[in-house]
């Protein structure tokens, strides 16, 4: 439609009164779909932020842990000597066995502990 007609059309129409009802039932929806529309954005706005929260501190917890193992490791094989760690495995062979119900399978995987690192 070009512009003539659409003039001609407006002259042409009865002049009806607007429907104040109708008016304000799509002003309402109106105002009622730009505040859902706001706080959808506010809610994945703040939704991001706590994943990337979490996100970072769970990285800085784990980064400190593997750390803090790392830190022991060294710390244990440069303190502990060879007749310590014996001493810590014949003390954890008798609890073992003691503690064991069957102690004949405990004292067969000793042995084959003892014969694989040798090996």
């Amino acid at each position: 439609m070009n512009i003539e007609d659409k003039i001609q059309n407006l002259i042409t129409k009865e002049n009806t009164p607007i429907d104040a009802d109708n008016f304000l039932d799509k002003l309402h929806n109106r105002r009622e779909q730009k505040l859902r529309n706001r706080q959808r954005w506010t809610l994945g706005v703040s939704a991001l932020i706590v994943v990337l929260l979490v996100g970072a501190l769970s990285i800085s917890q784990l980064w400190q842990s593997n750390y803090k193992i790392n830190n022991v490791e060294y710390l244990l094989e440069a303190e502990m000597s060879d007749e310590m760690l014996n001493e810590y495995y014949e003390e954890l062979m008798v609890y073992l066995v003691s503690e064991s119900d069957d102690i004949w399978s405990t004292i067969e995987f000793f042995y084959e502990i003892e014969n694989n690192t040798e090996n």
